[in-house]
């Protein structure tokens, strides 16, 4: 019975240390993270990426801002954010998902720049696609 009790705490060490690192003040103050301009990416058929796919992901942990400047010359009708837990994004068996809920809250778009926050305190990459026309699958 010690050794289940044993591996029971030593199994949730890793979420208290987690937990730890992070204060939640952190996590929650604009104060604290201050807005990152970020200017790369590229535009093709007037869809803005943050990155590649399989490229350098924006490391995105709890709490930090971005302005990205995504240069389609217009306010971007729509944008889809998306996370990943490794930051090469597909590239190495690698994975991303849709951005849900408070994990990439949109703060502030207009024709030059879109402001993201994590609203959150877990740690992710952050990939960003954004458009001027039509909602269409990015390139």
């Amino acid at each position: 019975m010690r050794a289940r009790a044993a591996i029971v705490v030593l199994a949730c060490a890793p979420i208290a240390l987690g937990c730890d690192r992070v204060p939640a003040a952190v996590c929650d103050s604009d104060e604290g993270n201050p807005v990152i301009r970020y200017t790369e990416g590229t535009v093709v058929n007037d869809v803005y990426m943050s990155s590649p796919w399989d490229g350098e992901l924006l490391y995105f942990p709890g709490g930090m801002r971005y302005a990205l400047e995504h240069k389609l010359g217009d306010t971007p009708r729509w944008i889809e954010a998306y996370l990943s837990f490794s930051r090469g994004g597909t590239k190495d068996g690698g994975a991303l998902a849709q951005a849900a809920g408070n994990q990439a809250v949109i703060v502030g778009v207009d024709a030059t720049a879109i402001t993201v926050k994590n609203d959150s305190c877990a740690e992710y990459w952050l990939l960003v696609t954004a458009g001027v026309g039509d909602r269409g699958a990015p390139p």
